[in-house]
């Protein structure tokens, strides 16, 4: 196997559809128990330039999902079940943020979120933005994963 540059530009930058079939086949990114995402735009697989795209699925009792969101944005719209997201501020203070089936929730960078069980089957697509130039380098088995797949490497 050659070594990919994850930053050269490659075949798949160009206008399509991307089904859901599709996103289906991706590998999925684990969280948690019960809790992970299918990234399906990515600076490693498509060469996006300012945000990732995913769709996250979460079981009725998944393990709770907790992050620090320090340099970019992110939205999730509910396709199915109920998101049910604590936030906190650098001052400590805590909501709650609850999104129904069509309901779309805004996460601006510098909160700490964590995602909770609702008790009900939930998947929503998510998107964040802008994405840091080492693109998912945080997570190098799954950014290897999906910079294969651009290429047509692996399945």
């Amino acid at each position: 196997m050659s070594e990919i540059d994850p930053y050269e530009t490659s075949g798949r930058r160009y206008p399509r559809v991307i089904t859901m079939n599709e996103i289906l086949s991706l590998p999925r990114l684990p969280f948690q128990p019960g809790i992970g995402t299918a990234i399906f735009l990515s600076q490693e697989r498509d060469d996006a330039r300012h945000f990732r795209q995913g769709i996250c699925w979460q079981t009725v009792d998944h393990v709770p999902y907790q992050w620090h969101q320090k340099d970019f944005d992110e939205t999730h719209y509910c396709l199915k079940g109920k998101i049910r997201l604590i936030v906190k501020d650098a001052e400590g203070r805590k909501i709650v943020l609850e999104a129904a089936q069509g309901e779309h929730i805004y996460l601006p960078a510098g909160y700490e979120y964590t995602l909770e069980p609702t008790g009900v089957e939930t998947a929503f697509f998510w998107t964040s933005g802008p994405s840091p130039r080492y693109g998912l380098a945080e997570i190098p088995d799954y950014s290897n994963a999906l910079t294969a797949l651009r290429d047509g490497e692996a399945k």
